[in-house]
């Protein structure tokens, strides 16, 4: 495995962990259609949810929030309606969120950094 692959399972599973502890229910994690993928999809009291997740392990390259580009998350409400319209949820609240994984290592020491985790809800185009 790649690993910016690898760094990006660790990503998801941080996030999913993450929003599970703030009440999320994680309905499909990477979940793929012809027209592309949706890294986590959850559903939050009453909303469904597409998570977009972007981990870094510094920011050398920018903050992973600055790689969610208009075109993305336009992608990302299409897919999302596509999955809601397969599983016979078009009438539920849907929205678009954006989590970002950093893992700045901060003591040598540890196996894995520490992630700082950041939560971007209902982000619009």
């Amino acid at each position: 495995m790649h690993p910016k692959d690898h760094t990006g399972l660790i990503g998801e599973q941080q996030a999913a962990e993450y929003l599970q502890a703030r009440g999320h229910e994680v309905l499909e994690r990477r979940w793929r259609s012809r027209h592309g993928e949706l890294d986590l999809i959850t559903r939050d009291q009453r909303q469904l949810v597409a998570v977009e997740v972007k981990t870094r392990r510094g920011i050398g390259y920018g903050h992973p929030f600055e790689a969610v580009t208009d075109a993305k998350l336009r992608r990302l409400y299409l897919l999302l309606r596509e999955y809601a319209a397969e599983h016979g949820l078009l009438r539920v609240p849907r929205r678009v969120d954006v989590v970002s994984v950093l893992l700045e290592r901060r003591d040598t020491a540890l196996p894995e950094p520490a992630p700082r985790i950041e939560h971007l809800k209902a982000v619009a185009l």
